[in-house]
């Protein structure tokens, strides 16, 4: 807007005079004209992020951390691959990738009934066969009255629902079906099981395990790594950060709140096959918006910008319109 003409000047402000002589009118104008549009640049807050890439498979108990530090905590997710997603923390939260990776197996035939003092390993647990009721310590299994009792002796040893032993610590067992045959299966999903060793030193021949060790594990792929940790975040953040599913096998992590205050919060991962990118350890990218008022206007070389709402350095108020060529 134009300024006044210092004819115009002299003619308002001489026109408030016998109203009050302190009061210039034309000069009050003049400064409201002044001020409606001042020359800047402003800008819109930008929220702060990083990006998680999951280059390959993932595995159990590997985590991604979130720590904003004005807020009391952390969020620790943790990739689990087990039925009972069992924690190595209480306060981690599970990223649930159980059906995502295949647990190992290996099946123990025994179709004659063990003879005492024949062993069998499974991982670094040795099960020794003793006569009927003298199994009293743990890594005993009865002999059993006949070849049912003892099956149901071996699967109640493993399981430790015997009252004797201590439940495997890495593997569980199926009953014994109509073949003679009992599957062991690994806890935990993923190919660390294929190294849970399952030998034996039975009588009789046919008493035996079909592989030395576990078989048929496969780990979590990235992708569906991905998946189930956008979901726990989204589920559970207390950090004040959002996440999406990206390009690729990627995750976004974005703070809710726009701004530089985004940029130091901290985030770190225990994950052989991901990184942040540069290897950051915080979020980074966060930019103040331009405080200003409801109408305020500023204009550049460029643009003429207005706020169209009242704006902090959290908000995105500011809207542009190019000012073109001249003519």
């Amino acid at each position: 807007m134009e300024h006044l003409t210092a004819a115009e000047l002299k003619v308002i402000n001489n026109s408030t005079r016998e109203l009050d002589s302190a009061v210039s009118l034309g000069t009050i104008i003049q400064n409201i004209i002044d001020n409606l549009t001042s020359e800047g640049t402003p800008v819109n807050a930008v929220n702060a992020g990083k990006i998680l890439t999951i280059a390959d498979v993932v595995i159990d108990g590997e985590t991604v951390t979130i720590n904003n530090p004005v807020i009391a905590g952390a969020n620790v997710y943790e990739f689990l691959t087990d039925v009972a997603q069992s924690k190595s923390a209480t306060t981690n939260i599970a990223v649930n990738i159980e059906a995502s990776a295949t647990k190992a197996s290996r099946t123990l035939t025994v179709d004659t009934q063990p003879t005492s003092g024949n062993t069998m390993t499974v991982g670094t647990k040795v099960y020794t066969f003793v006569p009927v009721g003298t199994a009293n310590a743990d890594g005993e299994i009865s002999i059993g009255a006949d070849l049912a009792t003892a099956k149901l002796a071996i699967v109640a040893a493993i399981n430790g629902t015997d009252s004797v032993n201590d439940p495997h610590p890495l593997v569980s067992a199926g009953a014994f079906g109509a073949n003679d045959a009992c599957i062991l299966t690994a806890l935990l999903g993923g190919s660390a099981g294929t190294a849970i060793a399952t030998t034996e030193t039975f009588t009789a021949e046919t008493n035996i395990f079909a592989g030395a060790t576990l078989a048929g594990g496969a780990d979590c792929s990235a992708q569906n790594a991905v998946t189930a940790l956008v979901a726990a975040i989204t589920a559970s953040d207390t950090q004040g950060v959002g996440a999406v599913d990206g390009d690729g096998d990627t995750v976004e992590l974005t703070a809710d709140t726009a701004g530089t205050a985004g940029n130091d919060i901290v985030i770190g991962k225990v994950m052989a096959n991901a990184t942040f990118a540069g290897g950051a350890t915080k979020l980074s990218g966060g930019v103040d918006g331009t405080v200003g008022l409801l109408g305020d206007t500023e204009v550049d070389a460029s643009y003429l910008y207005v706020c169209t709402a009242d704006n902090t350095v959290s908000d995105k108020n500011w809207r542009r319109i190019s000012v073109g060529a001249a003519y």
